[in-house]
């Protein structure tokens, strides 16, 4: 199914409201309820937390061992020193940058491999079908120049106004320099040029969120329905129209989730390792050396390192369930029934 479908008549009744519970029998569709929304969502993430936080972990943990092998051999071979001065990182900017422009289409293969995974298993998930993290990976994989296509044109769709602004803000830079080259007071333009940059970042960040949300379903359309990237975000256009409030709403709760209890882990891990620092420095006296103390640092920042990627793949995890409940929800309210009970509009 390549073309969006027709809205669903105003005069066609919808299925039966199921109970607040979140449970049908596989197969069953109906629009739901922004509480039936959440707590359908926090059911897919509890049942399904294995295989959707495991698709989550793997491209943030591609990110830090590449992350770490890079700055490591900095490290060995002299280039990075800790500790590092101010010198020493405006060195190393000329290093990193260039490379981390090199690595950019690593992302986008990386990253369009994993929402091709995980919108599979998550949609799976919804349908009450069984799936693994090898088959999600291996679907992602046949469709992979499609996945980071739509990867690439949803990333520049969204960053669009960013680019005048980058450019503005280089030009500005360029012309309050040459003025203070020459002993010009450029007060004046600053005052100007900095409230103007200010409301135009505003602008954009409002574009940026208002366009992420009309093309929050575009991923799920794509697996769903066999779609190609151009197609999959003007279904996800038009399945988001009068819904984006919902799904904004739905985003910020899972948002507010997890923010607070990332800073319960950080106060939890703040005493942890002050107590830790506090007890070792009792024990030893100032002119001990403290291998063992190096190496329990190290420790405590590998195990904190290891739960913050666990837990951001678990929030990863909730936004796709997240889109792909949405997804289904907006389809049934957009097409009607009969949409999820015709096999041609299944593409998975």
């Amino acid at each position: 199914m390549n073309e969006p479908h027709p809205p669903f008549p105003p005069n066609q009744a919808f299925p039966p409201v199921p109970p607040p519970s979140g449970i049908y029998p596989p197969g069953t569709v109906f629009p739901m309820t922004f509480g039936q929304i959440l707590e359908r969502v926090s059911r897919l993430v509890r049942s399904r937390w294995k295989t959707l936080g495991g698709i989550g972990i793997t491209p943030m943990a591609c990110v830090v061992l590449f992350e770490a092998l890079f700055f490591g051999g900095l490290y060995l071979s002299g280039d990075l020193k800790l500790p590092a001065t101010p010198t020493d990182l405006q060195g190393l900017q000329w290093i990193v940058i260039p490379f981390d422009l090199i690595l950019i289409p690593g992302i986008f293969v990386l990253y369009g491999l994993y929402y091709g995974a995980a919108s599979y298993a998550a949609l799976q998930a919804d349908r009450d079908l069984p799936v693994t993290i090898a088959q999600a990976y291996r679907h992602a994989w046949s469709r992979l120049g499609r996945y980071v296509w739509l990867m690439i044109l949803r990333s520049l769709l969204i960053a669009l106004p960013f680019i005048p602004i980058m450019l503005f803000i280089g030009v500005g830079a360029l012309l309050m320099a040459g003025l203070a080259k020459n002993g010009s007071n450029n007060a004046g333009m600053l005052f100007v040029l900095i409230p103007l940059a200010v409301l135009l970042y505003l602008g954009a960040f409002v574009y940026a969120v208002f366009m992420s949300l009309r093309l929050s379903l575009a991923y799920c359309a794509c697996v769903h329905e066999g779609l190609t990237a151009r197609q999959a975000i003007t279904r996800s256009g038009f399945l988001t129209q009068g819904a984006k409030g919902r799904i904004f709403l739905v985003a910020l709760v899972i948002y507010a989730i997890s923010y607070a209890v990332m800073m319960a882990f950080y106060i939890v891990g703040f005493f942890i390792v002050g107590g830790v620092m506090l007890a070792g420095s009792a024990g030893l006296s100032a002119h001990d050396t403290t291998p063992f103390g190096y190496v329990a640092i190290g420790l405590v920042i590998l195990v904190a390192a290891a739960a913050i990627i666990f837990w951001s793949a678990l929030l990863m995890a909730a936004y796709s369930a997240a889109f792909a409940v949405l997804y289904r929800d907006q389809c049934l309210r957009r097409d009607g029934p009969q949409a999820f009970h015709d096999a041609t509009a299944i593409g998975i």
